[in-house]
């Protein structure tokens, strides 16, 4: 396989990513005309069986032209397995969901579940495209089946959380934000907290460096296996192959 970890002036680097991530990818790729971002709607975590064929659907359709294809998601339930990889490799984070990405590392976001259990975390991307708890219930359950059995139903959903976190990547105002976040905390009589994340992750996954800690690399008629994401074990029998990309533009921001 070519070493793309330096691109030309003529490639073009195709993301593909779920749109909870729009605001942290569009601050650090605005800079470089070669990187193009495609979203998928963050609703098909809700129905992870259905969301191999789009995100499938997004990679054939950037094979066309593209010079590196980037996954901007990790297993998410499954939704990503059996994806198959086509002429230009595949990086693939290596986390279960997103949240790694908005706090910071698969490392991070593992030693944060360990350290607070019970905690609902709300990035600023899930708040604006509605997917807090209570745009759900206003959304999504309520027009099936009534407004009772929503919120009925999102408490249990809810029930061994503890606390709501408002995570800060630093890239939207945190006014409304804020404001919607405190609002879902005091519904469901969680304690409230915000905490300041880093972006390290984000870029790693455009830039580099990816290691095989962190990311998967996939090479032309591979497909996607659950057994990927299972940890160190298994990253640590593909080494040779994963460890991809050593550029690390410090100057992006």
């Amino acid at each position: 396989m070519v070493d793309r970890s330096s691109p030309g002036q003529h490639e073009r680097i195709v993301v593909i990513a779920c749109r909870v991530m729009q605001p942290e990818l569009e601050k650090l790729g605005q800079h470089d005309e070669r990187v193009e971002i495609s979203y998928l709607e963050q609703s098909l975590h809700c129905t992870p069986q259905k969301m191999t064929p789009f995100v499938q659907q997004e990679v054939d359709r950037a094979a066309q032209y593209a010079s590196q294809v980037i996954l901007a998601c990790g297993l998410c339930s499954n939704g990503t397995v059996g994806v198959t990889v086509r002429q230009q490799g595949l990086i693939v984070p290596r986390c279960h969901d997103c949240m790694a990405f908005f706090l910071g590392s698969p490392a991070a976001h593992e030693h944060a579940v360990k350290a607070h259990i019970g905690t609902y975390y709300l990035p600023p991307g899930w708040i604006s495209t509605r997917m807090d708890p209570l745009s759900i219930i206003e959304d999504k359950y309520t027009p099936r089946v009534g407004r009772e059995l929503a919120i009925w139903s999102m408490k249990e959903e809810l029930k061994h959380y503890s606390r709501i976190v408002l995570v800060d990547t630093g890239i939207m105002e945190l006014g409304a934000l804020r404001h919607r976040a405190m609002e879902n905390a005091n519904f469901f009589n969680k304690e409230y907290e915000e905490i300041k994340s880093s972006l390290d992750y984000f870029r790693r996954l455009l830039w580099g460096p990816r290691t095989r800690d962190n990311f998967i690399l996939l090479e032309a008629g591979e497909t996607i296996e659950q057994s990927m994401f299972l940890g160190k074990n298994v990253a640590a029998k593909t080494e040779e192959k994963n460890v991809y990309g050593a550029r690390n533009d410090k100057s992006r921001t």
